[in-house]
């Protein structure tokens, strides 16, 4: 195994490590006294880089005002959320 290999590998497994815990904090504080959402956006931002469903579930809750607000006071802050394009091709529903 190659050394740049062993390192993107190393560095993958501690962005998903690091991705899940900052999650699951996230989602255990939405439910008690603490900032959930201060923890679950890095979370999932994080677990976007590497999972797909996770690109599309931040997607979707980027359109809800309150998540809306609170990603973009994190981007002022300086977190940068990179969603990437979607791989999936556009539903295609016809029009009556």
């Amino acid at each position: 195994m190659d050394f740049a290999t062993g390192k993107k590998r190393a560095w993958r497994v501690v962005r998903l490590a690091v991705g899940w815990a900052l999650a699951l904090v996230g989602f255990v504080l939405l439910f008690l006294p603490g900032p959930g959402l201060l923890f679950l956006l890095p979370g999932l931002t994080l677990l976007s880089a590497e999972s797909r469903w996770v690109r599309r579930l931040l997607r979707r809750l980027r359109e809800k005002r309150l998540v809306r607000r609170a990603m973009s006071e994190a981007e002022k802050a300086g977190i940068r959320f990179d969603l990437g394009p979607d791989d999936d091709p556009p539903d295609e529903t016809p029009k009556s």
